[in-house]
């Protein structure tokens, strides 16, 4: 495919600072913070935890913050759900852990049996779910998949989103990253934390739109995706694996945001590149303008 790709939005929802006042979440005690377990941050869930219990029992976190990021994505590009409506836009998501409700589904099977589980949690319990759920409620018919591997899930969500549209199996796609903190992975990594003085975790979603640039409605300053590729990574302005906050499989989207976001000084058509150190998939921009989305 000769058209050029590129990143028309980008959105992102990252931990607040903790404080002992916010909603939701218990007072510090021995070895927590006021969001959790020392280590671990957290993004603020209290809207969904102020939802019915019957309505929040049909829904999950991934899924309720992920549908709301969307409509925020829509009203960001200009774009309404007619849109992304259809086969010619695809959904691809990475994360590290995926959904909490894989490993839950098991507790609750060996609490309440087969009776216990109806068909939403059934299906709530895949990985897929997030993705599959927003599919269905904006009418996406475009390919959609779930990767969960690596601290590079994200960035290999990235691939295969940049494989569809250079195969010509999509107009546009959304590709999102995220990290969902429950037991038994909020234990987990509260005792790596713990084991390692410095170590923070964090929660984190993020979502970009790509597109195919004869048909985005964004204006020509956006930047440039000229490659996504698999191999060794090389010296880059920005490399994924150097924030203070570890964001686990987001932190390769996470870093491709930031540098959308916030651009580092650069002459027109400057290029970043963004390798992600544990697989080696590296992403080249090329910026058209300092003045970006």
């Amino acid at each position: 495919m000769s058209d050029t790709i590129i990143i028309s939005g980008s959105i992102a929802d990252l931990p607040q600072t903790a404080s002992p006042t916010v909603a939701g979440y218990p007072a510090a005690t021995d070895g927590q913070t006021a969001f959790g377990f020392s280590g671990l941050q957290f993004l603020d869930h209290t809207d969904f935890d102020a939802l019915p219990a019957r309505q929040r029992g049909r829904l999950t976190r991934p899924y309720a913050r992920l549908s709301q990021m969307i409509s925020r994505l829509l009203a960001q590009t200009g774009l309404s759900p007619s849109d992304i409506a259809g086969q010619r836009t695809g959904l691809v998501s990475g994360s590290m852990f995926g959904c909490s409700q894989v490993y839950e589904i098991h507790a609750r099977l060996r609490h309440l049996g087969p009776r216990g589980v109806d068909a939403i949690r059934f299906a709530q319990a895949t990985h897929s779910y997030p993705i599959s759920a927003c599919a269905i409620d904006f009418q996406i018919q475009g390919p959609c998949f779930a990767v969960v591997n690596t601290q590079a899930a994200s960035l290999q969500a990235l691939l295969c989103a940049w494989d569809w549209l250079r195969d010509g199996r999509c107009d546009r796609v959304l590709v999102a990253a995220y990290e969902d903190f429950t037991a038994p992975v909020s234990t987990h990594l509260a005792h790596r934390a713990r084991a390692t003085p410095g170590l923070v975790f964090g929660e984190s979603m993020v979502l970009v739109m790509l597109e195919r640039d004869s048909l985005a409605t964004r204006a020509k300053s956006a930047p440039v995706l000229l490659d996504v590729a698999a191999g060794q990574p090389t010296d880059s302005a920005r490399a994924c694996g150097t924030m203070a906050v570890d964001h686990l499989g987001a932190e390769g989207l996470l870093a491709l945001h930031r540098s959308i976001s916030i651009p580092e000084p650069a002459p027109d058509g400057a290029q970043i590149r963004l390798p992600a150190c544990p697989a080696g998939i590296a992403v080249t921009l090329a910026f058209n303008a300092m003045e970006l989305c």
